[in-house]
Formats: C-alpha cells, sequence, structure tokens
C-alpha cells in the first residue's frame, strides 16, 4: 500500500487499495453564508474568512441563488428563517441544480431545536448565539462528512 501525503485524507475503503481523496485547505474552499442580518452577515463572513474560507455572503434566497450561479460554492451556511424563503427551501433548490446536488448544508437558527427537529433533520444544525470557535468547528464537521 503506497504512503499518503500530507495533504491527502484517508477515506473508508482506503486500506482496500482506494486511493486517498486529496485534503483542500480551507483557503480553498468556497462557504456560501446565506443571511438575513446584516450584521451577522458580516460578522460570520469575517469569521469564516479569518479562517481562511473563501465566502461569498448573500441576504436573501433570491440573491443566494445568484450567487450559485456566479460559481459553485464547496458548502452553504444557510439561515433556516429568511424574508423570501426558508432555508430548508433554499437548500432544496440549490441541490436541484446540476453540479450541487450533494451540496454540504449548515443551517444556523435562533428557533428552538424542538421547532426545527422533524424540519430539518438529518442536517446539521448550529444554535443561536453561537461562538467563532463553534462556528469554524461546525463548517470543517460539514465538510469533512462530505
Amino acid at each position: 500500500m503506497e504512503a499518503t501525503s500530507a495533504r491527502e485524507s484517508p477515506r473508508p475503503g482506503a486500506a482496500f487499495g482506494a486511493r486517498p481523496r486529496p485534503v483542500r485547505t480551507a483557503r480553498e474552499v468556497r462557504v456560501l453564508l446565506v443571511e438575513d442580518d446584516a450584521g451577522l452577515r458580516e460578522a460570520v463572513a469575517r469569521g469564516l474568512a479569518k479562517a481562511g474560507y473563501q465566502v461569498s455572503a448573500a441576504g436573501s434566497a433570491r440573491e443566494a441563488l445568484e450567487r450559485v450561479g456566479e460559481g459553485t460554492p464547496d458548502a452553504a451556511v444557510v439561515d433556516v428563517l429568511l424574508p423570501d424563503a426558508g432555508g430548508p427551501g433554499l437548500a432544496a433548490e440549490m441541490r436541484r441544480r446540476e453540479g450541487l446536488r450533494s451540496l454540504p448544508v449548515l443551517f444556523v437558527t435562533a428557533l428552538a431545536p424542538a421547532a426545527v427537529r422533524d424540519t430539518l433533520f438529518p442536517s446539521p444544525v448550529l444554535y443561536k448565539p453561537f461562538t467563532y470557535r463553534q462556528l469554524v468547528a461546525a463548517v470543517r464537521a460539514l465538510l469533512q462528512g462530505r
């Protein structure tokens, strides 16, 4: 079995001859952020950029769909409640598009867990307020599970 480089990550089955997939650095990962609260959108975008991610931010579902047309994101962080559409509906619409079928989505919400459990399951959810560390850890976990 050949050795893997520091930039490669083993995946299930790698021990059985499958080639490990390369692990991209945060600077190579594009994250679409969809949050209608301008202050929070700016803070989250800054936090993700500080962690090295390329961030494309949108304040509505309509704007998010425009951003997706400009380039395919590697992951999305989507507010559950948006003024022009629900976050789950936006995620479903994005996943209907070619190249986005397996787009990993992290939902963020201020709603109580019981209010979104059945709606979003099995998607990961980060509850507001969250810390910068929780956000970055959740995005990393989202990308690793891809």
